[in-house]
């Protein structure tokens, strides 16, 4: 089971970092089916969103992130960033 999220996290960073922002949401949404309210799967959709100015979604992910792990630092320093904007 874990191999899987591993591969969705992969699959999900590669289209992100190739700027194909619409399948890395479309890879981490379908992740979050399987996942459902995962951590790692929300902060990186909440970075692809926070990427391409969708703020509101971006700040509902993060949030979610912070209600499973409220240490998660990267979620706060990014919802932080996102309330300030």
């Amino acid at each position: 089971m874990q191999e899987e999220k591993e591969k969705i996290l992969e699959a999900g960073s590669f289209y992100f970092l190739n700027q194909q922002f619409k399948m890395a949401i479309k890879i981490y949404r379908k992740g979050l089916k399987e996942y459902e309210d995962d951590p790692d799967i929300l902060f990186n959709l909440g970075i692809v969103y926070e990427s391409i100015n969708n703020f509101d979604s971006a700040k509902e992910c993060f949030k979610k992130v912070l209600e499973k792990d409220i240490n998660h630092e990267q979620a706060k320093k990014h919802l932080e960033r996102i309330i300030k904007t």
